[in-house]
Parts: structure tokens; sequence; C-alpha cells
């Protein structure tokens, strides 16, 4: 009786083992932003490595040219896992999803027609803060939430 006690407990636990491994919730976001400068090829690469990418396509997308070289991206991740992209210049953030080595637009927002001049990112707790010639914004994954205003 004690032998199969014992081998019921062994097998429990044996078995509790190979059960799936979910670790959740988790906070993807970055604390702050990147500033990657593009090489001669058009790729950026944060250091220590936390992403790189072809930023030529981007360029193109905003500017219809795909030249990168030297130009500077911006970016920076949310809570949830949400890329945040955007340059000097450009007249839109652009917000993506990772997955499989692929960054997949999610939404583009439009936050100056003119384009901006120095944007840069923050992060908090509500989403990622968008500070763009004198405005600030706070974007989600759905695009604006608040702000704008001088």
């Amino acid at each position: 009786m004690k032998i199969a006690a014992l081998a019921w407990c062994l097998a429990i636990l044996a078995l509790s083992g190979c059960a799936s491994v979910t670790l959740k919730p988790v906070d993807f976001s970055w604390s702050y932003e990147s500033v990657l400068t593009a090489d001669a090829a058009g790729y950026v690469r944060a250091e220590p490595k936390t992403i790189a990418f072809d930023a030529s396509e981007l360029f193109r997308a905003e500017t219809k040219d795909p030249a990168a070289a030297g130009k500077t991206v911006r970016i920076i991740r949310s809570r949830d896992g949400y890329y945040f992209i955007t340059s000097p210049g450009f007249r839109h953030v652009y917000i993506f999803t990772g997955d499989n080595t692929t960054l997949t637009l999610h939404k583009k927002v439009l936050i100056a027609e003119e384009g901006m001049e120095k944007p840069f990112f923050n992060r908090r707790d509500q989403g990622i803060e968008l500070v763009a010639d004198g405005r600030v914004y706070l974007l989600g994954k759905k695009g604006i939430v608040s702000g704008g205003k001088k």
C-alpha cells in the first residue's frame, strides 16, 4: 500500500514537470526609446542588441525615398508589445507588431502634416508619449489617445 502511494506521488510530480509554462502578466515595454542611425545599407541596430531591421521600407513609405543611410529612427516598445517608430521629418508615427523575425504595420498615425522636427518618445503608464514640436501626444495601439495641444 505504501509503495503504491509512493508511486502515485512520484508519477504526479513527474507529470507536473511536463506542463506548459506560462508567464503572465508580462510588461514588454522599454523604459527608454532607442535612437538608431541607419548604416550605408539602411539597417539600424540597437546595442545591446534589442532590435535590428532594414529601415529603407519605412523611409520609402513615409517619403517615397528609400535612402535611410545616416538618418535616425526613434523607436520604443509599449507595455503590450507594440513598437512605435518615427523619425525627424516624418509626418506619421508607425505602430508595428513583431512576430517571427517580422515587424508588421498595425497602424499609421498622422501627427503633423508638415513633418515633425525633433520628435521623441517616453514610456508612460497609460501608453507611449510622443513629444513633437512643442506638442505632447499620448499614443496607444489604436493611435492618438489624447493630446496634441501646445
